[in-house]
């Protein structure tokens, strides 16, 4: 309701103007108090605050001892999870890379050097000039062996004419004889005369024969003097110089040794026995080489021999592979750090191989750590998992690895795996901790 004013209105005087009429005739308005804020609101945003940073740590700290309490690692083991990854097994060996081909050039006959017509690298032709002896002995002899020729063909007329004149002889005395005008004695001695001459003229065409190929070796020596590449190649070695001495000798060294066709080589391999079951015919593999450390070359395993070679008590076996030099960036001698592919597998279940080698120790436990493991009865294909506190063993099978992932059979992934102790630092490991085993 509009409260109503008693203020008495005077009758007589001037009248009010407008303004103060109007001020006259508004109501007055009722005062309102204003009532007082309670503690708790003034300050209720700071006790939220307040709760905040009290619940936060207790709901943390509540968390981490639930995780402690439940996760495996609570019992002082540091776990892995079994994750699924591509794991390519490979075996390392260090060879030598070498020419597929090599043709050691010597000499046949001994003399000396005359002129040479090839040098270090230098591509040759099969048939090419490499070296030349001095002919002049050469030469001497293929003259004494054509006059011994000549001689021999000269005492083969003279024995011939001797037969001839043996033989009318003979036939003389054979009329004479039946006619009893010479003795039998005589006709003896022709026919003696006559086998004589025979047979010097038979020795002549022998010697005749001996002389032709007397000549004949003598030409092939002075052939041989001039050596000439047996292959197309290059030259990757010389051994020899002007004038030195060359002795045609069964331990006679080599000239030259020429490496036919460097576009295509071999790399020859030394691979472990413990690795050498896993590489055979027709693997790719990859190799290194100092000298193009950031390139990697492709090879091809050609060929796995049987001869095994032992050195300091290792077992090794040449394996051969080959390779393709388009840029004849490799060469002959290089060393070649070789990686053979093996096998590889994709998203396989595979755990670290830290898993595998850890074996809880074997002496007294620590309270609530982990099982003793009695000697004798771990097996190699085990991993531990936590269970209750205590490391228990899980037999598994074991595939392919890479030397840091193995693939393993009997796991599924995202399962936690022990791969150690956790230790306090500065401290040792109790007796019968856990450790790594071989």
């Amino acid at each position: 309701m509009t409260a109503v004013s008693n203020v008495a209105v005077p009758t007589d005087g001037p009248k009010p103007g407008p303004v103060a009429a109007l001020a006259i005739a508004a109501p007055a308005s009722p005062i309102k108090s204003v009532p007082k804020k309670s503690w708790l609101g003034m300050h209720r945003n700071k006790l939220i605050a307040l709760l905040v940073l009290v619940l936060v740590p207790l709901i943390t700290l509540a968390g981490f001892a639930w995780y402690r309490k439940s996760h495996p690692t609570g019992s002082g083991f540091r776990t892995v999870r079994v994750v699924r990854a591509d794991i390519t097994e490979r075996v390392t060996a260090t060879g030598t890379l070498q020419p597929v081909l090599t043709s050691p050039v010597g000499a046949q006959v001994s003399g000396i050097v005359w002129k040479l017509h090839a040098d270090f690298n230098s591509q040759v032709k099969a048939g090419d000039l490499l070296v030349e002896l001095d002919p002049a002995l050469f030469q001497n002899a293929v003259a004494m062996a054509t006059a011994q020729l000549a001689q021999s063909k000269a005492n083969l007329t003279s024995a011939h004419a001797s037969a001839r004149g043996a033989v009318s002889v003979r036939d003389r005395t054979r009329v004479l004889e039946r006619k009893s005008l010479v003795s039998g004695a005589d006709l003896d001695a022709s026919e003696a005369v006559f086998g004589q001459t025979a047979g010097q003229s038979r020795s002549g065409a022998a010697q005749i024969a001996q002389a032709n190929a007397q000549l004949d070796k003598a030409k092939l020596d002075l052939q041989h003097s001039i050596i000439r590449a047996p292959v197309d190649g290059t030259v990757i070695s010389r051994n020899i110089d002007i004038g030195q001495a060359v002795a045609a000798t069964l331990t006679a060294p080599t000239l030259f040794t020429i490496a036919q066709d460097l576009h295509h080589m071999q790399v020859h391999a030394a691979v472990d026995e413990a690795d050498i079951g896993g590489v055979h015919t027709g693997q790719n593999a990859t190799f290194t080489v100092d000298a193009f450390r950031d390139q990697t070359f492709g090879a091809l395993v050609h060929e796995v021999r049987n001869a095994p070679q032992t050195l300091s008590n290792v077992v090794t076996y040449d394996v051969v592979l080959d390779v393709e030099n388009p840029d004849l960036k490799l060469r002959p001698g290089m060393t070649a750090n070789v990686l053979i592919l093996i096998v590889q597998k994709s998203q396989v279940t595979a755990v670290p191989n830290e898993a595998l080698r850890f074996r809880p120790a074997t002496g007294p436990a620590t309270a609530g750590s982990m099982k003793v493991v009695p000697p004798g009865i771990q097996q190699s294909a085990a991993v531990y998992v936590v269970e209750g506190g205590h490391a228990v063993r899980l037999g598994i099978k074991t595939g392919v690895t890479d030397g840091n992932m193995t693939e393993v059979d009997g796991l599924e992934p995202g399962r936690e795996v022990i791969v150690d102790v956790v230790r306090d630092k500065g401290k040792a490991p109790a007796a019968g901790g856990a450790g790594h085993g071989g």
